[in-house]
């Protein structure tokens, strides 16, 4: 009777042979086991762990925990195409480019039954993309795993197969995870097995979303829309013209922090109060340099830094810190994280026509250089009809932690939230922000009451009046139709827009909003697109350099 062995399958790209898909120095013999198979063996390390330092072990115990790794693979050829099957730590001897992309993702998805999931892997791409894992302690369907359909990438997925003759259990990103009873005259047979899965088309019955957003990683692709955002950039550099680009960084950022920002790789001094794509282009200018590469795209960085300009923070590539959205050949891709990403075009034409439908309303302008909190105290020193809660902190009813209403309430019943575009924060948590405002204002009435205590403060300070009447109290009724949340983007552009990925929350949070009862609006807060590049810039000492305007 056969056991249960456990695969790790890969299949080669179209032309591919086995001496094209393993790393240098891989040695490959054929395997009289099965017909025209070849096969490696190795071992890997082959000393003490290091820890055995750290611990001052004598020669004698050292010997006792000598380390040792093995290594095996093996390529068959089943269905007129080459397959490996690696054993071990096998898998580290292999080419990933040498790869079909999500085979076994695809293969899973195909045979896996929909309702005995027990593992996913979901990427959220974004301004900072999230990664997770969610396991579950019995079969289930995909709800399960709270996969947000317009947003999530699924990268992994694992459970059970509907056919138990194919196996008991897969698994699948790339590379094919599969529990089967065979012996190793079966190897062929598993992997057609499995190539004839990968080609069916049965997943879009219960995971037709799966193709709304993929991760792309074929290198060839990859190039050329590197190759658009380069021309891009060197368009940028060229004449200022740097539409569709934008910057932020890959991680969660604290604007309160003090750090500046300076861009390194090309001898630039120059320090910046945030990272945004003029201030990247005012260091280039002030370098001198007139051209882009790619060499530029992949040397250049980010960098926290003090006053004197010396690290003193996180610091990141710059492409990992390029936002940019691009078309080639009939398909819609968007650069977030340093990753590709390629969008199913009716979902990227349906959440565009959402945001042009949303209604629009006009905020006071921004001036050069107004980051959120500068535009903010001006605004709230003209009295336009506005009150300003911007750091008027409340604490909501059973929450252990703060939270902020909103930075403006005004007499039309607006609840508004403010952001800089080209600030650390991610749009997508202002648009979080917003929900759950709302959410608390409905469900915690004593919220209110606290938000009207804010008022009446800060009413107090500047001699408006009036304000804490708009919200209504705790024991009286809120209309929420009567209200509406409002989103405004500070910008420095003539034809202002809003990155996919961001497009997408928006989206999310205005049906979010809508279901509570409130309605919702947009407003892009213009401010000048000459805004002083030298801003909070210095030199290599500290010193303040005088303000510089690129036009």
């Amino acid at each position: 009777m056969s056991n249960t062995q456990k695969l790790s399958i890969r299949l080669l790209r179209h032309g591919l042979t086995p001496a094209d898909a393993v790393r240098e120095g891989v040695d490959l013999t054929a395997w009289p086991k099965l017909e025209g198979a070849l096969i490696s063996l190795a071992t890997l390390g082959g000393g003490v762990p290091k820890w055995a330092h750290f611990l001052e072990l004598s020669e004698d115990e050292k010997k006792r925990i000598f380390n040792h790794t093995a290594s095996g693979l093996v390529f068959v050829q089943a269905a007129s195409r080459w397959f490996a099957i690696s054993f071990g730590m096998g898998h580290v001897k292999l080419d990933p480019a040498a790869f079909e992309q999500d085979f076994g993702l695809r293969v899973v998805l195909n045979a896996v039954d929909p309702k005995q999931l027990k593992s996913a892997d979901v990427r959220t791409p974004d301004e900072n993309t999230l990664s997770r894992r969610t396991q579950t302690s019995r079969g289930s369907d995909q709800t399960a795993f709270a996969i947000d359909i317009e947003r999530d990438l699924v990268r992994g997925l694992a459970g059970t197969p509907k056919d138990a003759a194919f196996g008991s259990y897969v698994a699948g990103t790339d590379g094919l995870t599969l529990n089967r009873k065979l012996e190793v005259g079966g190897l062929a047979q598993a992997c057609a097995d499995a190539y004839a899965i990968y080609q069916k088309t049965d997943y879009k019955a219960d995971f037709t979303w799966i193709d709304q957003i993929r991760h792309i990683r074929d290198q060839a692709l990859i190039e050329k829309l590197d190759a658009k955002l380069i021309e891009a950039m060197a368009k940028a550099v060229d004449n200022g013209e740097a539409e569709g680009i934008h910057l932020a960084f890959p991680v969660i950022y604290d604007p309160e922090k003090s750090s500046l920002i300076r861009y390194k790789g090309f001898n630039s001094w120059q320090l910046y109060a945030d990272l945004d794509l003029p201030g990247y282009l005012d260091a280039l200018k002030e370098r001198k340099r007139t051209a882009y590469t790619d060499e530029n795209l992949r040397n250049h960085t980010v960098h926290e830094v003090d006053d004197d300009g010396h690290d003193c923070g996180g610091k990141w590539k710059l492409r990992e810190c390029v936002i940019f959205e691009t078309d080639l050949d009939g398909s819609t891709y968007v650069l977030s994280g340093g990753r590709w990403y390629q969008i199913d075009q009716d979902l990227a034409k349906e959440v565009r026509e959402f945001f042009d439908k949303t209604p629009k309303i006009k905020l006071p302008e921004a001036e050069a250089d107004e980051t959120e909190e500068i535009y903010n105290k001006r605004i709230a020193g003209l009295d336009a009809d506005m009150i300003c809660l911007d750091r008027r902190l409340i604490k909501p009813t059973g929450w252990s932690t703060t939270m902020e209403a909103c930075d403006f309430l005004s007499r039309d019943r607006q609840l508004i939230h403010i952001k800089d575009k080209t600030s650390s924060s991610r749009l997508s948590h202002l648009f979080s922000q917003g929900t759950v405002s709302a959410r608390v204002l409905a469900i915690d009435p004593p919220s209110r009451d606290s938000v009207r205590a804010k008022v009446i403060t800060v009413q107090g300070e500047t001699g408006q009046a009036g304000y804490e009447d708009i919200l209504p109290k705790s024991d009286e009724h809120f209309t929420r139709s009567d209200f509406t949340v409002v989103y405004g983007v500070i910008v420095a552009s003539e034809q202002p827009k809003l990155p996919f990925f961001s497009l997408v929350s928006f989206r999310q949070a205005a049906r979010e909003l809508d279901a509570l009862g409130y309605r919702y609006a947009f407003a892009w807060i213009e401010k000048p697109k000459t805004a002083s590049k030298g801003k909070a810039k210095r030199g290599a000492k500290g010193e303040v350099a005088e303000p510089e305007v690129v036009e």
